[in-house]
């Protein structure tokens, strides 16, 4: 949904946002996407993405992530709710989604409250952009780096320990390994990444729309790189601190919080120590 409208726009309709539509029966907001290291994850085989699925909890651990598939039944991996399989595809959506601007790949402009644009507002010819211009974009997203985790104090290790000992690795799995690739720096790489690229069910506190196959609570296990410069946490940003973002977590994650919950303060400092390191 866009939030403004171009002075033309609320010209010829008198509005300044696009209205939901009546028939609405679910919202949803998302922060802006981290996009470092979006090359990489662009490159996990989908067969590592099957490997790590669990769909029946065989290991009963009470986590049971699956991958989640576009309309033409590939796998997804980006966006929160992992609908779209490819860093192109979603580069491109989000021209047309977030900004607005149409380009070969999405060369229509979305309905505004369910009709066109009206003659007239909009004067540029589509695509706004051409094939060069979103090939430029995706070479830019593609190669920004994985950040590098900064070094741990003795906080900080015995963070990442208890990390995985309370459970939060059976998502947020530590490492991926990029697929085979002609460029060298993004060839077979393993990187933190932090995810399974999976959906899990996150409980009914965090629900919001469908998309593919995942329900309300679905949402793709976040990848955790870059997570020290975030300020606001989920996929909607409601958590202020690292301790809320944790303690939301329901459903598949509701033991992992719970555990994260039982432990002395300064063990939950030390997890938190962990995170903002990455």
């Amino acid at each position: 949904m866009q939030l403004h409208t171009t002075p033309a726009l609320k010209a010829a309709l008198g509005i300044d946002r696009e209205p939901f539509p009546p028939s609405a029966n679910a919202r949803a907001s998302r922060t802006t996407p981290v996009v470092f290291a979006r090359g990489l994850l662009d490159l996990v085989p989908d067969s590592a993405i099957l490997a790590y699925a669990d769909s029946e909890d065989r290991n009963h651990d009470g986590v049971h992530g699956r991958p989640n598939r576009s309309l033409d039944g590939r796998i997804g991996r980006f966006g929160r709710k992992a609908f779209v399989p490819t860093l192109a595809e979603f580069n491109a959506g989000a021209f047309v989604a977030e900004m607005g601007i149409t380009n070969p790949a999405q060369p229509t402009e979305e309905n505004i409250g369910g009709k066109p644009i009206p003659p007239g507002v909009d004067s540029t010819a589509d695509p706004e952009i051409r094939q060069e211009e979103l090939d430029l974009t995706d070479d830019f997203v593609r190669f920004l780096a994985d950040p590098t985790p900064t070094k741990l104090t003795r906080d900080g290790r015995r963070g990442r320990d208890l990390f995985s000992k309370i459970g939060c690795t059976s998502c947020h799995f530590p490492t991926l390994r990029s697929g085979a690739s002609p460029i060298a720096a993004l060839n077979r790489r393993e990187f933190f990444a932090y995810t399974d690229l999976l959906l899990h069910d996150m409980g009914p506190d965090l629900e919001d729309i469908c998309l593919g196959l995942a329900g309300p609570a679905d949402f793709r296990t976040e990848p955790l790189l870059g997570l020290r410069d975030i300020q606001h946490f989920l996929h909607d940003g409601r958590a202020a601190t690292l301790d809320q973002a944790i303690e939301l977590h329901g459903g598949e994650g509701a033991g992992a919080r719970d555990r994260f919950k039982a432990l002395p303060t300064a063990d939950r400092a030390a997890v938190v120590a962990f995170l903002k390191s990455l």
